[in-house]
């Protein structure tokens, strides 16, 4: 029989029903009318579980804003469609009953749980909306979601009533436009989850550009962080332009400035944990990889303090790859690092038989002097076993502290400076695509003549 529309119909689906053979009826009621409820009861026809419902909750418009939040109830979950037989099949199967037949899991002994969704914080933020009866392990999972879910329509949410207890949002804050949107959550009481409990997702506005507080300066630096990190010297104005094109909003300088600061804070304490590690980081290499060597050094001040100095690392396999079968030449250079840490990365790398880069060693220095180059050669010549450099070509750049060291540690090895180096010194006087020719001429030459 389909669904009734009226009292009418209802009493007479229960004659036909009552007048069959077998006596029972399966009955699924979806209605708001309280006198029916009441009738269907006083015929002793079963109780039926349902989700109980607060009068307001049925009907958001009921609401205004000059009517506080806190008369919803927080344990009630306002459905809006109702659960048809397919649904609660699917949530109990078919039961036995008493002479073996099947029964149908709308039957009035099956308890039916609604089973709510769960909110994937690692989902794209693009395909983030707001469900009924979601639920969050905190309130600024939800904040985050509502955040995505504006910027990606545009939508100008705002927050009516916001704690760690509920959260009451609505869109379009100004008075002359009124939008249905509207978005109930609150703490639950019997698990330890923020739940939505009302939602009224349609939306009868515009889009709109500028979303104010919904975008704040921590969603601006969580989804722009890798540009932040790429270029830290990048003007304000310009980060804005990008950040009006990437997402198609418009935000403030002060929320640019804000963001970066906020991302180069927490990535700064979070290298300071990064740099405590680098003993356990050491030991995951030789474990993994015995016979290579990790080394560590630092620094420790007068109040105890303790600072990174050095730290050089070279596997065994690379290691015994350049003696066994590699030419007996090194180059040893030193770049900065250009990202948050200030520090220097100093490489020894070497010609294979293919005449192609071969990675030797690698170290990291806080600056680039003497005594650090020193502490890098010293390590590197007890790892390959060349000892004062028998046998041995050093190719480096200019750096008078390396040139002082390659001596005083390395006498026997034969050193020779980078042409590269060489070239960025001589243009400088002699400038110009005539002289550039005649040098690489005379790099390239055999002989002096």
């Amino acid at each position: 029989m389909a669904m009734g529309q009226n009292e009418g119909d209802y009493r007479e689906f229960l004659e036909v029903g009552n007048g069959s053979q077998e006596k029972r009826i399966n009955v699924y009621i979806d209605q708001y009318n309280e006198p029916i409820i009441d009738w269907i009861e006083e015929e002793n026809l079963g109780e039926y579980d349902s989700v109980v419902e607060d009068e307001d909750e049925v009907d958001d418009s009921t609401f205004s804003d000059t009517i506080l939040p806190d008369h919803e109830e927080d344990g009630v979950v306002s459905i809006r469609k109702p659960l048809d037989d397919s649904f609660l099949n699917a949530l109990c199967p078919n039961k036995k009953s008493e002479d073996g037949s099947d029964t149908d899991a709308t039957d009035e002994e099956v308890d039916v749980k609604p089973m709510y969704p769960i909110h994937d914080p690692n989902q794209n933020w693009k395909k983030m909306v707001p469900i009924l009866g979601m639920k969050f392990s905190e309130t600024d999972e939800l904040k985050s979601l509502l955040s995505n879910y504006a910027v990606r329509d545009g939508y100008s949410l705002w927050y009516e009533k916001s704690d760690k207890k509920w959260l009451l949002a609505k869109c379009t804050k100004a008075s002359t436009h009124k939008c249905p949107f509207r978005l109930w959550a609150t703490w639950m009481k019997d698990e330890h989850s923020f739940q939505i409990k009302s939602l009224k997702d349609n939306h009868n506005c515009s889009r709109s550009f500028k979303l104010g507080a919904i975008v704040s300066y921590r969603w601006i630096g969580k989804h722009f962080v890798n540009q932040i990190l790429q270029r830290t010297k990048i003007s304000l104005r310009k980060t804005k332009a990008k950040i009006s094109k990437k997402f198609n909003i418009n935000v403030s300088l002060a929320q640019c400035r804000n963001a970066r600061r906020f991302e180069m804070s927490k990535i700064e304490g979070t290298l300071v944990e990064y740099y405590g590690r680098l003993w356990d980081y050491g030991e995951e290499i030789m474990r993994s990889n015995p016979g290579s060597t990790v080394r560590m050094d630092v620094d420790i001040m007068p109040n105890s303090t303790i600072y990174f100095s050095k730290y050089y690392v070279c596997f065994k396999g690379v290691r015994d790859g350049l003696i066994e079968g590699c030419r007996k030449v090194i180059c040893v250079y030193g770049c900065f690092l250009k990202g948050l840490c200030k520090d220097e990365l100093h490489a020894a790398v070497g010609r294979d038989a293919n005449n192609n880069i071969y990675p030797i060693a690698w170290v990291v220095v806080n600056v680039e002097n003497k005594v650090n180059w020193k502490w890098f050669l010293d390590i590197l010549m007890d790892d390959i076993g060349r000892g004062n450099g028998s046998r041995l070509t050093i190719i480096s750049d200019g750096h008078k502290g390396l040139l002082e060291v390659v001596k005083e540690r390395i006498p026997e090895a034969e050193h020779r400076q980078c042409a590269r180096d060489i070239y960025a010194n001589f243009k400088k006087k002699f400038d110009g695509e005539h002289y550039r020719k005649l040098f690489w001429v005379a790099v390239n030459s055999t002989t002096i003549p």
